[in-house]
């Protein structure tokens, strides 16, 4: 599958693109919950629960499809995955039975949940060097944009044509990608033709996990989002019970947030072609512990300390996705598409583990001793992978280490 010239340009765009509209999936029709529990006339916790259950299996799903990939090819999952997502979106704009509902979306969280694995995959393959660094970047920046446009799409959409023209729309998004991958994604033989079981998958994770480099950015990973989920969540806390702001700044508040987070991938871009992979590593999760600290420091004495806290740890966030996911690629050469699924398990899992994390401590100790201990902790693990990673070889081109324990 490697190529090189035009070719994997349009394959990156076509591929970036899939993953910002599987990401929309996700979160475009937060606006119109309280519609969707009018419409089938259910619990507003049970319409909540379809969102959870949504990144519960796209988390889940990341595990089994990285193998499957690595195993079966890339273009043999992406494309029946569009084409379950397709039918799923149908499902959801016609039916009027909650339970199908519910299956329906979940259909639909199984069959966009490969795009993310497929894409960075591909990238892998398809560029090597700072080549693959940038268009890593590219990547992740679009991915950090659809969470903060998901809902204004969805708000649109939903004001005018309800929340079954959502799903109407995410189903003619979906044709349209199919049309593009068919079109442009590269054929592709997997290293190796075998079957894929629970040993075979136990067996790639063991031996992510045992080396430096994955072991590494699976716990940095799981740690970074947890702390930036964890924030997130506790920020419209501060600002409307300390601050009392009103919701309308609170969300603007979110702006900035969101907008540093690309900022943070454009960085990456920049540095990457400048310095060593690890160098970049040791200096966003150093900022992201420090920020982190300072978010303790400061959410309950000044606005804007908070404020610039928050634009350190987005830029950070934003830098260190592209910044794993490259490392993850140029490590597991024959096993990429699996180290990308599990990197992307354990992110989704600190997205989730963080709020409840933030609700479970906060009854015994204070938001300063919370967010002070996340940033330390993230600190000294950090410090500690680094000695192990400063323990190996490194791989001179990339930048990445190649010990294996």
């Amino acid at each position: 599958m490697r190529q090189a010239g035009t070719h994997a340009v349009y394959v990156l765009y076509v591929v970036s693109l899939s993953a910002f509209f599987a990401s929309l999936n996700q979160n475009i029709y937060s606006p119109v919950i309280p519609l969707v529990r009018d419409v089938f006339d259910v619990s507003l916790h049970s319409v909540n629960l379809t969102v959870s259950l949504f990144i519960f299996i796209t988390a889940v799903m990341q595990l089994i499809f990285g193998p499957l990939i690595d195993l079966k090819g890339a273009r043999k999952v992406l494309i029946p995955g569009i084409l379950l997502a397709i039918g799923a979106s149908i499902g959801c704009a016609l039916t009027s039975n909650f339970v199908l509902f519910t299956i329906f979306r979940s259909l639909q969280a199984v069959g966009t949940a490969a795009v993310p694995v497929i894409a960075a995959a591909a990238i892998g393959q398809l560029f090597t060097g700072s080549e693959r660094g940038r268009a890593m970047a590219t990547y992740q920046m679009l991915l950090s944009v659809a969470p903060a446009i998901a809902p204004v799409i969805g708000g649109v959409v939903g004001g005018a044509w309800g929340y079954s023209g959502i799903f109407w729309f995410l189903a003619g998004t979906s044709v349209l990608l199919l049309a593009m991958n068919l079109l442009f994604f590269p054929k592709d033989k997997p290293a190796a033709a075998r079957s894929l079981n629970l040993h075979t998958m136990i067996n790639h994770y063991r031996s992510i996990m045992r080396n430096r480099t994955g072991g590494a950015v699976l716990t940095l990973g799981f740690l970074a989002f947890l702390i930036y989920f964890a924030v997130l969540v506790y920020l419209p806390v501060v600002l409307t019970d300390h601050y009392r702001l009103s919701l309308a700044l609170v969300g603007l508040l979110y702006v900035p947030a969101a907008g540093s987070t690309v900022a943070g991938s454009l960085l990456f871009k920049y540095l990457q072609t400048r310095r060593p992979l690890p160098q970049l590593c040791w200096l966003f999760n150093a900022g992201l512990a420090l920020a982190s600290a300072g978010f303790a420091l400061t959410h309950s004495w000044t606005l804007a300390g908070m404020s610039a806290a928050l634009v350190v740890i987005g830029i950070c966030i934003g830098a260190l996705s592209p910044l794993y996911a490259t490392m993850m690629a140029g490590e597991f050469e024959d096993s990429r598409a699996s180290a990308i699924g599990g990197y992307n398990f354990v992110r989704y899992i600190g997205m989730a583990a963080g709020p409840v994390l933030l609700s479970w401590c906060l009854a015994i100790i204070s938001p300063l001793e919370f967010f002070l201990g996340l940033g330390l902790l993230l600190g000294v693990v950090f410090m500690l992978w680094l000695r192990l990673l400063q323990a190996g070889s490194s791989k001179s081109a990339e930048g990445v280490d190649l010990s294996r324990s």
